[in-house]
């Protein structure tokens, strides 16, 4: 049986690469034959190393690249009918997609884009599934479409080896002012503020960046204070950092109105299950997905004086503000390969 992924990004470190690798290392477990609708195997297999996953054998499907990118639903159609399934990352659009299973992933809540179009409703009768990300981008993509999603929440590889926790405060995301930029100039402000009481404590931002300009300008806004900025952190570097903090920060969502601009939220929130299986105490604003895995409100911040003040808290009393990382099996990879297969059959 053969399976086809694809997804114009897999030269790029996010979410949806995340979430489309794991598919695929998932379809080589169950016995698929992979191609990828790629032109660069080194790129693939850079991320995958970075990602921790393990992928057997990388071939490639150079022509569903120039496809994704040109407005052509008949020869899309017709480079995809020889793959038992595909797994397609959408753009926003429907594709017009001829494999035998189709499923189409979005990870973004887009909204306004006239969803429920005729060219739409027409490719849709091709897709047996559409697999979101969260409730809450279920919610809106549902309402756009008029589809039924499923939830299939993004696989984590929960972080299970403990080290002495030390004074930092964490916070994980891609480096760059994209769509759904991860805020790390708003939470340097906070940690000025902090900092004075908090001795001995740093904070760390880590993560990939293809942004030297903004990574810049964050060192620049953080002189003078205990701030360590990690760019292109390994995987297993990045589990030792959970492993370390005591606090996890999250600002993705912030300043942001979720009803008007949902797509500039946190749509999941993978750092923050992870940050909560290595026992961080993560504080997060409550946007977009992240009010899904953080329930607690007094783990929750929309302002940069009430970040300060519940981070305090924390630290006088960190036991009381403990999350139980058992509450988080929903999230691991095996309920995600399960489910997964549920949806092939």
């Amino acid at each position: 049986m053969k399976a086809l992924i694809v997804s114009p990004y897999l030269d790029h470190l996010g979410g949806g690469e995340r979430y489309m690798l794991t598919v695929a290392s998932v379809l080589e477990q169950l016995g698929y034959n992979l191609v990828y609708g790629w032109d660069n195997v080194e790129q693939i297999q850079t991320l995958s190393s970075m990602l921790g996953l393990q992928l057997n054998h990388i071939a490639l499907d150079p022509k569903i690249k120039s496809l994704y990118f040109k407005n052509n639903p008949l020869a899309m159609y017709l480079a995809t009918r020889p793959y038992d399934v595909v797994v397609y990352l959408s753009d926003g659009s429907f594709p017009l997609l001829g494999g035998k299973k189709n499923l189409l992933h979005i990870q973004v809540p887009f909204h306004n884009v006239n969803g429920r179009n005729w060219k739409n409703q027409l490719k849709k009768k091709n897709i047996q599934h559409v697999i979101v990300n969260s409730h809450f981008t279920k919610d809106i993509i549902d309402r756009e479409y008029g589809v039924n999603s499923t939830v299939l929440y993004p696989p984590v590889p929960l972080i299970t080896t403990k080290v002495t926790k030390e004074k930092i405060i964490l916070s994980v995301g891609r480096f760059e002012p994209s769509l759904n930029a991860k805020k790390q100039d708003i939470l340097i402000e906070a940690f000025r503020k902090l900092s004075p009481q908090l001795p001995g404590w740093k904070l760390v931002l880590a993560g990939g960046s293809s942004s030297e300009e903004w990574v810049n300008s964050l060192r620049q806004k953080a002189v003078g204070l205990p701030i360590e900025i990690m760019i292109n952190v390994s995987y297993s570097a990045l589990g030792s950092l959970y492993g370390k903090a005591t606090i996890y920060w999250h600002a993705a969502g912030y300043g942001i109105n979720e009803v008007k601009n949902p797509e500039l939220t946190e749509h999941f929130g993978i750092s923050t299950v992870e940050a909560i299986s290595a026992g961080a105490i993560p504080l997060v604003v409550a946007q977009g997905g992240q009010a899904e895995i953080v329930t607690n409100p007094a783990l929750q911040w929309d302002s940069i004086p009430q970040l300060v003040e519940k981070t305090l808290a924390v630290v006088a009393d960190p036991s009381a503000f403990i999350i139980d990382p058992s509450s988080l099996s929903h999230y691991s990879s095996d309920t995600f390969a399960t489910e997964l297969k549920k949806l092939l059959i």
